[in-house]
């Protein structure tokens, strides 16, 4: 029997309704020789009953459950730990969802693209967005590499200036040891995107160019709404109020810039530029997508409208003032010439009088 190079790990948490074709999408996999941990976050739909089922049937899948909600943070840092203890031959391991669709060849291929570059950390592919009801939302897949980048600062760069869909990336497959070099999952807002940033300083990321994973699209996507799922009520650390980006440099400084010898060869300095890099791109793209941005965009948007309005009106009504001022020159004009006429035959005749001609 092949002995397993990846681990997989599903959290999982009252979605019975889509699990069955999210496994069979896995379990058809051309690759074959991986574990699955399946961790329940204490369902209370049919979710239990169809894994059991399941793992009675392959032999790959690995059932465990929490006896209480422990949350999405929680949940995802301890399939890890479970998967790696339930297959320690793990070189790699990527989080799946509980409620999408793989392509047969999706494990195949980004194995391979870790096995061809030792210098990645990340493989991942082309996404293709679906509704609930699975049918494909005409909407073009986020692109994002390092491929091309072997130095940190580089892959930093390109990282602050480019990176879209963080949510997409982390379900990618990873190094093993990468991902507990990068704290695995930190209890901070946007954990995904700081794993990637993370994951960047270690190494390259690179997207396979093929659409190999189909996402089921969801509508509770936002900053606010991990304010509740990410941690259990009351548990959330005091700096959850921070900004998302402020949360992450904290984190950066911490476990990069402070420690004496540092992780990396990169001083303290330059971590200052680079988190001065990583506030302002990130705080940036936050800021345009915030309902505050929308606001400032509508009134930047009806102070251009009022602004074209009155330079509208302005030139009609100098249009209007020129015209009217071309008119009323030229009745002056007539009227002068009328009235130089009439004072020129007055003369006339006053002439003709005084020689007595008669006019």
């Amino acid at each position: 029997m092949t002995v397993p190079r990846v681990a997989l790990g599903m959290t999982l948490h009252n979605n019975a309704a889509h699990l069955p074709r999210a496994l069979d999408s896995l379990l058809g996999q051309t690759h074959r020789a991986f574990v699955l941990v399946l961790l329940d976050d204490a369902s209370s739909d049919d979710t239990a009953a169809i894994c059991r089922d399941y793992a009675a049937r392959d032999s790959r899948i690995r059932y465990h459950r929490h006896a209480a909600r422990q949350a999405m943070i929680a949940t995802w840092r301890g399939v890890v730990d479970i998967a790696a203890g339930e297959c320690p031959s793990a070189e790699y391991y990527a989080w799946v969802s509980d409620h999408d669709i793989w392509d047969s060849r999706w494990l195949e291929r980004m194995m391979a693209e870790l096995d061809a570059d030792r210098e990645a950390v990340l493989a991942y592919p082309m996404t293709r967005r679906v509704t609930p009801g699975g049918a494909v939302i005409d909407k073009d897949p986020r692109l994002f590499d390092t491929a091309a980048y072997g130095d940190v600062h580089e892959r930093w760069k390109a990282f602050c200036r480019d990176v879209v869909g963080a949510g997409d990336m982390v379900y990618g497959l990873i190094r093993l040891e990468a991902l507990r070099r990068a704290g695995t999952f930190r209890t901070v807002l946007r954990p995904d995107r700081l794993l990637i940033a993370e994951l960047t300083l270690q190494g390259r990321i690179r997207q396979v160019p093929e659409e190999l994973w189909f996402r089921r699209q969801s509508s509770a996507r936002s900053v606010s709404r991990q304010r509740t799922t990410l941690m259990l009520p009351g548990a959330a650390p005091w700096w959850f109020s921070w900004a998302p980006w402020l949360q992450h440099s904290v984190v950066l400084w911490r476990e990069y810039a402070s420690p004496v010898p540092p992780p990396y060869p990169i001083t303290r300095a330059q971590w200052l530029g680079m988190l001065l890099r990583y506030q302002v791109a990130y705080g940036w793209k936050g800021f345009r997508k915030s309902d505050l941005s929308h606001v400032v965009e509508r009134a930047a948007g009806r102070v251009w409208w009022s602004r074209k309005l009155v330079s509208h009106y302005a030139r009609h009504a100098l249009y209007s003032t020129l015209v009217g001022a071309r008119t009323a020159r030229g009745r002056l004009r007539r009227i002068a010439k009328r009235a130089l006429y009439e004072v020129l035959v007055l003369t006339h005749r006053l002439g003709l009088r005084g020689r007595g001609q008669t006019p």
